[in-house]
């Protein structure tokens, strides 16, 4: 009966959510560095980097669970009460959900209209130190830990795992990627580790027919990648601080649509779970 108690209590304990500080990644020495300092007798100089802001939401216990790195989109981190209702979801199926705000710390308003490639190269890195954060809490299992991006945020998350690229740098890698309406221009589709693309098939910012020959011109290397395009959704068909208040936004049409917000959950939380074993 006591054991009983005692699995009521932690069901239905509330999930814990605080502020944290954590730095962007720098990318580490390469050998060639190691190796000269160490004849040299020198020390490697830390590369400057920016300290982040971050929500942490958690399921409460001592863990370890798997965890989310969670990106915003080009117009920062939405409302609030919508996140936290998100984070809500998250800690319900037992995850961990970091939400990383890369613009408040550079006083940054937006980047819907000048992003710079730079920039992208600072998310990215802002990604890894969410990973490297979030790998080092012992609530955490480090080697179950995924990404989620929206609209900007899902191309940094798709950055982040370009097969050959940056991850090489890193002993830490993401298990799996979720990217939400990202820009498919440019991208050749080769991954390095599982990913799954979540697009619909009326969005005008990131036109999902991008996404579809990104996938026709595959080649098939790297991990398995994944793409489903929602009939009647737009751009941020998932974001419910839009429900019943659909509007235009840099000159681009942004509208929730209920049904492909469930659709893509429920796709998501699949991968997730696939990918994490739970």
């Amino acid at each position: 009966m006591r054991l009983l108690v005692l699995l009521l209590l932690l069901l239905t304990s509330p999930a814990l959510a605080e502020t944290v500080h954590f730095p962007s990644a720098t990318t580490p020495p390469t050998p060639l560095q190691q190796r000269l300092a160490q004849e040299r007798g020198t020390a490697i100089v830390p590369q400057a980097t920016t300290e982040l802001r971050g929500e942490l939401h958690r399921p409460a216990g001592a863990g370890p669970y798997p965890a989310i790195v969670a990106l915003h989109g080009c117009g920062g981190r939405g409302p609030r009460e919508y996140e936290d209702a998100l984070a809500e979801r998250f800690t319900a199926l037992g995850y961990v959900l970091l939400v990383i705000d890369s613009f408040g710390p550079r006083g940054i308003a937006n980047r819907c209209f000048d992003a710079a490639s730079d920039e992208t190269v600072d998310r990215v890195m802002d990604a890894y130190g969410g990973l490297l954060y979030l790998a080092g809490q012992p609530f955490v299992d480090p080697e179950r830990i995924a990404a989620v991006g929206y609209s900007q945020g899902a191309m940094v998350a798709l950055s982040a795992v370009a097969l050959g690229g940056i991850d090489t740098l890193f002993g830490r890698h993401f298990t799996t990627v979720i990217a939400y309406y990202p820009n498919c221009a440019s991208l050749t589709g080769a991954v390095s580790t599982s990913t799954l693309i979540l697009i619909g098939a009326l969005d005008d910012w990131t036109p999902a027919r991008n996404c579809e020959a990104m996938m026709a011109r595959r080649s098939g290397e790297g991990a398995l990648l994944r793409l489903i395009v929602y009939s009647g959704a737009y751009h941020s068909f998932n974001s419910r601080s839009l429900r019943g208040r659909p509007r235009d936004y840099f000159g681009h049409h942004l509208e929730y649509n209920e049904a492909a917000d469930k659709a893509a959950w429920e796709a998501m939380a699949a991968t997730l779970r696939q990918a994490f074993g739970r």
